[in-house]
């Protein structure tokens, strides 16, 4: 809907833009203007300025500025009509309507919203009277302060008792039916409260108002969970749980989760790890998507990891590509089998929690790590044919993608992984074959013992320690790796299973790859690979990281100590084909 130019500066003169501002943040007069911390970047020196008399807010600490539309745009989602029409509101204006609205239903929605935020208070007073006891020792045993309930308005439906109490607020049986709190018994035609003995969990929309409920069920009663039916003021695909909250959150700096359910938001955003949100019982929409975007531009799905929670991934993976920009994107966290963050936090705290999030892949490395089990690469026995069929789909995936220039650095990271993978089955291929026929090594004739000489044994674990300190280097040695056999079961695993994970997603970092290798139980041959034996011989800052240690000089040193592995291994292959 247009909106002429003068109404809008009419609009803008008539705000004190102060007044807004200051209702969430504290404001100090400083150098002829107000000044605060920024309410849209963690600081600790007040960087934020208001001007009242132009009209106008700026931060120099993190750039941002704007009017008092703009201030509502940035600090509650509003799009352009919503900041409007509040400003409008607040300032005792009526919108022009250049395009016919229907009135009634605007106000049905409104007394809808009335309603509804009523039913919020009911709830919650119901919890913390004696027939909410079974909800409130729910929540006790849930690890949930009276803060984190508060925050996040949880309440009790008793099994009656909301009806009538609305009927007492003159709000229309009709009216009520349509927010979703009473049904029609289809026996009687009497209404009856739609949710009973629950669990609730309000929902709000951007500006904070409460447009539906989740509720869960405390006995037997099925389904388990239960969403406000469709209506004025709520439509699941455009919704998602937690908004307000998460808003306030990442103003603090923190990174911010997709997760599957309302206690997952819940428990991750009382951590103080994260901020979260969650979709209403359904599978992440576009529509979602872009709204998770405008409070954080790389947020981390953190779905089940149970079949259900992996499958929700692929899924929301795959809708996700098609909308990939410049600065808009995703990681995905993997969590154990059968384990949600709730879970997480439960058994391995706060560190356990930030362990996964450190872990997060990009959406690349996600699905090509997903569609690389997928087609069962994994097994040596697996038909080339699948082989070509996973890069096939792997590139039909990316060209999804909306946005050109994106699209075609996504379409360059695909060949350079499908380059290396090639690099690594061409070794491997050799080992298999004896194929490879350079300086005369039969790869086939390798020798492998179980106790190999000391100095040969801690070259292989220099060489492991270096691949797993500078992952972005295995392409260069993929081939070399794959062919050369450890003399050693326990190193000569471990150098499969870095060359599996490499293979499967290239792009990890040092933390991602011993996080995966760790609970994947190699983390005891994992930590002899950066014990203190094997540190002084590549020297202390090689453990630490320092800037001593670059991919430059790791790439030279892994150069020589494969090499030097390389043509001991040629040798003794010579040699035993001479005996034979």
């Amino acid at each position: 809907m247009a909106v002429p130019p003068e109404f809008i500066e009419e609009l803008r003169a008539r705000t004190t833009l102060s007044d807004l501002v200051g209702k969430r943040v504290k404001l100090v007069p400083k150098g002829g203007r107000l000044a605060g911390l920024c309410p849209f970047h963690s600081e600790k020196t007040p960087s934020f300025y208001v001007n009242d008399s132009e009209g106008f807010y700026h931060c120099f600490g993190c750039g941002v500025s704007g009017d008092a539309i703009g201030f509502l745009r940035e600090s509650d989602g509003m799009d352009f009509m919503e900041a409007v029409r509040y400003l409008a509101d607040v300032a005792g204006m009526a919108v022009p309507n250049n395009v016919p609205q229907d009135s009634e239903k605007a106000e049905q929605r409104k007394q809808a919203i009335d309603a509804l935020e009523f039913a919020a208070k009911f709830y919650q007073k119901n919890l913390d009277s004696p027939v909410g006891k079974g909800a409130s020792e729910y929540i006790r045993s849930r690890g949930l302060d009276a803060h984190i309930v508060s925050q996040f308005m949880l309440g009790y439906a008793p099994r009656s008792g909301l009806y009538p109490s609305l009927q007492q607020r003159q709000f229309p049986k009709e009216l009520i039916v349509q927010a979703g709190l009473a049904g029609i018994s289809e026996r009687d035609g009497q209404p009856y409260d739609y949710f009973r003995d629950r669990l609730m969990f309000p929902i709000q929309n951007r500006q904070g108002r409460v447009i539906a409920f989740g509720a869960r069920a405390l006995g037997e009663a099925q389904p388990k969970y239960l969403n406000s039916p469709e209506g004025p003021t709520f439509s699941k695909k455009a919704v998602l749980y937690g908004w307000t909250q998460a808003r306030a959150l990442l103003r603090q700096g923190l990174p911010l989760l997709v997760v599957e359910g309302y206690m997952d938001v819940i428990a991750v955003s009382a951590s103080g790890v994260a901020a979260a949100l969650a979709p209403l019982g359904t599978a992440l929409t576009e529509q979602q998507i872009q709204l998770v975007w405008k409070l954080h531009p790389e947020p981390i799905l953190c779905f089940d990891g149970d079949a259900a929670g992996q499958k929700a991934a692929s899924r929301a993976i795959e809708r996700i590509l098609p909308l990939l920009e410049p600065g808009r994107t995703v990681r995905i966290a993997s969590l154990p089998s059968g384990q949600d963050p709730d879970d997480i936090l439960k058994s391995e705290g706060e560190e356990g929690l930030r362990r996964v999030l450190s872990a997060a892949s990009g959406i690349l490395d996600s699905l090509w790590q997903r569609k690389f089990s997928e087609y069962r690469l994994e097994d040596a026995r697996t038909q080339p044919g699948a082989r070509a069929a996973f890069w096939a789909d792997m590139r039909q995936l990316v060209r999804s993608i909306s946005h050109n220039q994106t699209r075609t650095a996504y379409l360059d990271d695909v060949e350079y992984r499908i380059g290396a993978m090639r690099a690594a089955l061409k070794g491997a291929s050799a080992t298999a074959t004896g194929g490879y026929s350079s300086g005369g090594y039969q790869a086939g004739q390798m020798v492998r013992t179980r106790r190999p000489k000391t100095g040969l044994r801690i070259q292989y674990q220099a060489a492991l320690a270096l691949l797993v300190r500078f992952p972005e280097l295995f392409s260069d040695f993929a081939e070399e790796l794959a062919m050369m056999q450890f003399e050693d079961n326990e190193l000569e695993n471990l150098k499969k299973q870095i060359i599996d994970l490499l293979i499967a997603t290239p792009d990890l970092d040092e933390a991602a790859v011993r996080y995966h290798l760790e609970h994947s139980g190699s983390n005891t041959v994992v930590d002899d690979l950066f014990g203190s034996d094997m540190t002084a011989r590549l020297d202390a800052s090689f453990k630490q990281g320092s800037a001593g240690w670059t991919a430059v000089r790791a790439k030279e040193i892994l150069t020589e100590i494969l090499d030097r592995l390389l043509h001991k291994t040629r040798r003794a292959g010579q040699a035993r084909s001479n005996r034979s």
